[in-house]
């Protein structure tokens, strides 16, 4: 099996996907890459490039400090080959964010060098099982190669998307400057190869599905008071940036989308106070659906869904990669005030969440898998601002951890009043329980509210 294994890798790594090896010199000309549909001229060798970059150009800082687990030899693969697979004890952040976005870099090696979508998934596992087996002087993880895969697939493709929006073949001079290092701090792989086949300075049309049909957004700012329990009165006060981004529009046209023509996504940072840097990133991305008009401005979107979700805080650590089926409506399209509802079931991939205390494998937290519902409404007027909801629950069942189930509940009320053309002021209320049935540990119940006030801008 191990041999097996080992050879298929082999043919990944050197011979990527349809074995056309045109040299660099011939894909400078090619036209500009699209979204869907792959570049007219694949660029097998700079793939190749890129996969070796992102294992051995991410390995190599880490041994030049003298990181233990970096000091690998052919000794340390065949430890790894003997061992298999193991479930690793890193810290949250490292499996559940570090791994993800190191995958989405796999991903980008394919999607900017002549691969669609689909294509470009069986390079970000070839890419995380190289590294795995071969890079780190520690049995391989089973929990990094999932998430690597899983999660890189949504962060890639929307790195990828918002790379797209921020490129510009036609400019030039400081504005196209400015484009490509923006595109590069967002989708640093794709930034090296524009940069080695000269799309960085080359002019040319863009494509057109470099633009969708819709863009919008809100930025918001603001303080955001933790609770001890439910008790604000004994809160922990911190400062949040967060951006929610809509990319696409569900509803706009009724032909069948291709894979995250409509995706969201959400993110928070924590610009002052006692809490982790990323608070939040999680989002939606479309994989498959069917748009139905049912007339007298009511539309709706059937589909399949790739979630990814990340939630760090002092209090509760909880998120994972997950698909599943799911329904957005609108209604109202063309009234001031439009309502829009979704619902959404998925099966987890793998999952986590913290339980207060060392497990027997040496973690703070659980692998599961399980399933995720979620639902939200909002309420939109184009003059006196928007209201919403979003409630989630998750069911965890513990692969990896302390045995046994538990039950997350999650949910936030968000109240945004216009004062000024796009700008608002608003009030943000989060409900966090967790209900944990363990086979080895006393059953627990944990409560947490959090209480946040915010500017906002709408774009």
């Amino acid at each position: 099996m191990r041999t097996i294994m080992i050879s298929l890798l082999a043919v990944a790594l050197l011979f990527p996907g349809n074995l056309l090896a045109d040299n660099l010199l011939a894909n400078q000309a090619a036209t500009p890459d699209s979204l869907q549909a792959a570049d007219p001229e694949y660029n097998n060798n700079l793939l190749a490039i890129d996969l070796v970059l992102l294992t051995v150009g991410v390995w190599a800082p880490s041994r030049i400090l003298g990181t233990e687990w970096a000091y690998i030899g052919f000794n340390t693969v065949k430890e790894n080959m003997k061992t298999g697979f193991v479930w690793d004890h890193d810290d949250w952040a490292m499996n559940q964010w570090g791994h993800p976005l190191h995958g989405g870099q796999f991903f980008n090696a394919a999607r900017t060098n002549g691969h669609d979508f689909w294509g470009s998934i069986p390079y970000t596992m070839t890419g995380s099982m190289a590294w795995e087996l071969f890079m780190e002087a520690e049995p391989p993880a089973i929990n990094d190669l999932i998430t690597t895969t899983a999660g890189g697939v949504y962060m890639g493709e929307t790195a990828y998307r918002l790379s797209s929006l921020i490129l510009d073949n036609s400019a030039t001079g400081p504005e196209r400057t400015f484009r490509e290092i923006g595109a590069f701090f967002v989708n640093p792989i794709r930034g090296f190869n524009r940069l080695v086949t000269g799309k960085t300075s080359g002019y040319a049309e863009n494509p057109d599905d470099w633009r969708p049909s819709y863009l919008g957004g809100q930025i918001t700012a603001g303080t955001n008071h933790v609770a001890d329990g439910t008790d604000l009165s004994k809160s922990m006060n911190a400062y949040l940036l967060k951006l929610s981004f809509l990319y696409g529009d569900p509803f706009e046209e009724l032909a069948d989308p291709d894979p995250f023509d409509y995706f969201s996504l959400r993110t928070a940072l924590t610009v002052h106070g006692r809490f982790p840097l990323i608070h939040e990133v999680s989002g939606t991305g479309l994989l498959f659906g069917r748009k139905i008009d049912h007339g007298d401005d009511h539309r709706s979107l059937y589909g399949i869904y790739h979630d990814y979700d990340y939630f760090d805080s002092r209090i509760y650590q909880f998120g994972g990669q997950s698909i599943g089926a799911g329904i957005f409506t609108r209604f109202n399209q063309t009234a001031p005030m439009q309502v829009l509802t979704g619902a959404q079931l998925n099966a987890v991939i793998l999952g986590g969440s913290n339980v207060g205390f060392e497990t027997a494998d040496g973690r703070e937290y659980n692998y599961t898998t399980g399933s995720k519902f979620k639902m939200f409404a909002m309420l939109d007027h184009s003059k006196y601002g928007s209201f919403g909801v979003r409630y989630w629950i998750y069911w965890f069942h513990t692969i990896s951890g302390a045995k046994g189930d538990e039950f997350i509940h999650w949910a936030q009320a968000t109240l945004n009043p216009r004062i000024y053309k796009k700008w608002g002021l608003g009030l943000e209320y989060t409900y966090y329980l967790r209900n944990s049935y363990f086979d080895d540990y006393p059953e627990s119940h944990l409560k947490n509210i959090e209480l946040r006030t915010f500017v906002s801008y709408k774009f």
